[in-house]
C-alpha cells in the first residue's frame, strides 16, 4: 500500500529509542524526510536528520520546528512522542516536582511544538499532528497519577485542536498504546523491574501476569505503534481526526 508519504517532511520528538525511533524509521522507509529530536546522541537510523534537544528547555520546541523548515522548506507531519512515566507507591509519595516535570515533558512539550508547527502545517497540503498518548489517559493508576492525568489532558488537547484546525486542512489524531515492548516496561528501571522489586517477583513474572490480562496475551511492539502512526499521518486516513486510537491488545474494552 502506497501511503503517499514520499517527500513529505516529518518532525518526530523523542527518537532515541522505542516508539519514537520506530516511527522515525518507518517514515524514512516510506520515503519521507525525517527530523528527529532527542536529548541523547543520534540513534542508528539511516537518513535521519537529528537535533540533540531537550524539548522541555525554553526555546527547544520552536528551534526544532524552525530548523526543520529552514533545512527542508516545509513541515507536513508532527509526531509528538516525547514523554515518560515513573511508578510511585501512591499519591502521597509522588512529589510536586515530579508533577511539574511530567507536565512539562508529557503535555507542554507537545503544546509548544504544536504551536510552533501549526503555521507551517496550515500552509502545507494537508498537515497532520499525531500525539502519542497512553491507555493511562483512560485508565488512571494509583501508582502513576501525574502521567495518567497529563495523558488525559493530551487526549483532550487532540480533540480541541482537531475541531479548530480541520477547516484549515490540518488533522490532529492520537494513539494510545498499552504495554509496549520498550525500556519503559522492560528496561532495568522499567515497570516490570519496579513492580517486581516491590512485590518480590521476578520482572518476567510481572510481564507474564500483565500479559495474562491482555486479551491478545502479549505486549504491543514499538513497530506496531509506529505502523499505526504512519498510517494516520497518511492521506489513507484522510477523514480520521479528533480521536485517540487505542492500540492495547484489547486491554481496555471498546464500547
Amino acid at each position: 500500500m502506497d501511503l503517499g508519504l514520499a517527500g513529505k517532511v516529518a518532525l518526530v520528538t523523542g527518537v532515541s529509542q522505542g516508539i519514537g525511533l520506530a516511527c522515525a524509521s518507518s517514515f524514512l522507509a516510506e520515503g519521507a524526510v525525517v527530523v528527529g529530536t532527542s536529548r541523547s546522541a543520534p540513534p542508528a537510523a539511516d537518513g535521519l536528520r537529528h537535533l540533540q534537544l531537550d524539548m522541555t528547555e525554553p526555546g527547544a520546541p520552536e528551534r526544532a520546528v524552525a530548523e526543520t523548515v529552514e533545512q527542508h522548506g516545509s513541515l507536513d507531519v508532527l509526531v509528538n512522542n516525547v514523554g515518560r512515566g515513573k511508578l510511585w507507591t501512591g499519591f502521597a509519595d509522588e512529589p510536586e516536582t515530579e508533577w511539574l516535570d511530567v507536565f512539562e515533558l508529557n503535555l507542554m512539550a507537545a503544546v509548544r511544538t504544536t504551536r510552533a508547527a501549526l503555521p507551517h502545517l496550515v500552509e502545507g497540503d494537508g498537515g497532520v499532528v499525531v500525539n502519542v498518548s497512553s491507555v493511562n489517559g483512560r485508565l488512571p493508576s494509583t501508582s502513576i497519577y501525574s502521567y495518567s492525568a497529563f495523558k488525559a489532558a493530551l487526549d483532550n488537547f487532540t480533540v480541541g485542536l482537531s475541531q479548530e484546525f480541520a477547516p484549515q486542512g490540518v488533522r490532529v489524531v492520537g494513539v494510545a498504546p498499552g504495554p509496549v515492548e520498550t525500556r519503559m516496561w522492560l528496561g532495568p528501571e522499567g515497570v516490570a523491574a519496579v513492580v517486581g522489586e516491590r512485590t518480590g517477583k521476578e520482572p518476567q513474572e510481572v510481564v507474564e501476569e500483565t500479559m495474562a490480562v491482555i486479551p491478545v496475551r502479549r505486549f504491543t511492539t514499538a513497530q506496531e505503534v509506529a505502523d499505526l502512526v504512519v498510517f494516520l499521518a497518511s492521506d489513507r486516513a484522510g477523514t480520521i481526526t479528533g480521536t485517540t486510537i487505542r492500540i492495547d491488545g484489547g486491554l481496555i474494552p471498546t464500547v
